[in-house]
């Protein structure tokens, strides 16, 4: 192959390298929709206790945080057992994208859950790590602190009557 045909084809290849990494590249949008529908799956694998299912969606080195500190995936099955989740909601779904395979979904939670038969915090302020692990988003971290009730409304400033 003589020079002029090797720089062209080299100047080809180049052109093209852009193009692969653009079709290679991560559709955001879609990932952040299956992470909620993961995210909601986990929730109904509890409320069914389905640990199974559960596990289906996390990785075996996964670790929870709350309040109760930390938790490896071998012991979410004891912990659930004494956790009850009667129903659960997840709104106000934001994300912060670490690189192409891992993405942080922060979330409100809102339901109705039992630990040891005491009523559990029924709003959370939530977030998971997801990373794609060969083609699928599994939770490697989980963290959740019960929402703090709102502060009171300030005292209106309304004007004092003119003194005399």
């Amino acid at each position: 192959m003589n020079r002029f045909a090797l720089a062209l084809a080299a100047l080809g290849f180049v052109s093209a390298a852009p193009a692969v990494a653009q079709a290679q590249a991560v559709n955001r949008a879609a990932v952040q929709t299956a992470v909620i529908a993961n995210e909601k799956a986990i929730n109904d694998a509890l409320v069914k206790n389905d640990m199974k299912a559960f596990h289906s969606y996390i990785t075996a080195d996964a670790v929870s945080m709350d309040g109760m500190g930390l938790t490896k995936a071998a012991d979410f099955d004891k912990m659930m057992a004494d956790y009850k989740v009667l129903s659960s909601n997840i709104t106000d779904s934001q994300f912060m994208w670490l690189d192409d395979a891992n993405v942080v979904h922060m979330y409100k939670w809102t339901g109705k859950s039992t630990y040891q038969g005491k009523p559990a915090p029924d709003t959370t302020w939530s977030s998971t790590i997801w990373s794609n692990r060969g083609g699928k988003w599994l939770a490697v971290f989980h963290s959740e602190a019960a929402a703090m009730p709102a502060p009171p409304a300030a005292p209106s400033r309304a004007a004092a009557p003119a003194k005399k």
